[in-house]
């Protein structure tokens, strides 16, 4: 059902797609890009289709979802060949990128962690959306770049606060302004990505943390992940924050499950409640 948003852009409801698919194991949600013939090229399907995973990774309480593409491509971007198709009119210009921004805003602000699996390119909004992830694994032979400032575009999806929270103002400048691209090697180094592996050791990396973090208390995860991102710059509303997570903690289940797992030397089973 379409609808309109409060800056009036026209906007259409997240939706299952083919353009994206869901799977749910245990407690590890995937949500993987299903255009490999294009490497994952974005459309505004595909974007709806991310809100609609999202979504039901939240109504399935999944603790740990992984962002991941299928074929050769994590994703390259725009779909320049469907861009040079026809020209769109203003509306619908406007209503691709705020469908752009609303899925990159909806990884980051999910209130579970977002792994990003990265193979192949991750280009132009393919990098947008992995920035868009908690954690970001990628094949030391995989490539991410920014092309925009050299194909006439700009940057979405919360580029210009993502990347210099990872890398450095300096660096962010970088690598926008000169559309230089980088592998896995140099991304890991710069603080880009978490953690960079060889092509055939990256699903097992990626299974790995998702399943450490899975096993987790999911609330405190969740608290850890929110004030991260939102870090006040008053540490007094830091240090305020904290206490009333910790105090919340405090009354869950899960805390007692954590007192007495220690005190019995085994492992916890967390419910998350």
């Amino acid at each position: 059902m379409d609808c309109t948003d409060d800056r009036g852009v026209d906007t259409v409801e997240p939706t299952a797609t083919d353009a994206v698919e869901y799977d749910l194991e245990g407690d590890v949600a995937t949500v993987t890009l299903t255009r490999p013939d294009r490497l994952n090229a974005v459309t505004k399907e595909l974007y709806a289709g991310v809100l609609g995973a999202l979504e039901r990774a939240s109504d399935e309480n999944a603790r740990v979802i992984v962002l991941q593409g299928a074929g050769r491509a994590f994703c390259v971007g725009a779909d320049m060949k469907a861009h040079g198709e026809r020209e769109r009119t203003a509306g619908e210009k406007r209503e691709y990128a705020w469908a752009a921004q609303r899925a990159c805003r909806a990884l980051q602000t999910h209130e579970r962690p977002v792994v990003a699996k990265v193979q192949g390119y991750a280009i132009g909004a393919g990098a947008e959306l992995a920035l868009s992830a908690d954690l970001i694994v990628m094949a030391d032979d995989a490539e991410m770049r920014f092309p925009e400032a050299g194909i006439g575009t700009y940057v979405g999806g919360g580029v210009t606060y993502r990347l210099p929270d990872r890398v450095g103002t300096a660096t962010a400048k970088r690598l926008l302004l000169t559309a230089a691209s980088v592998d896995g090697d140099e991304a890991a180094a710069i603080g880009l990505v978490d953690e960079t592996v060889p092509p055939d050791e990256l699903n097992a990396a990626v299974d790995d943390l998702a399943g450490e973090i899975a096993g987790n208390a999911p609330i405190p995860v969740a608290f850890a992940k929110e004030q991260l991102d939102r870090r006040p710059d008053d540490p007094e509303l830091a240090l305020t924050a904290e206490v009333d997570a910790l105090l919340t903690c405090m009354e869950t289940d899960d805390w007692q499950e954590g007192v007495d797992a220690f005190a019995e030397d085994r492992e916890p089973i967390f419910e998350g409640q």
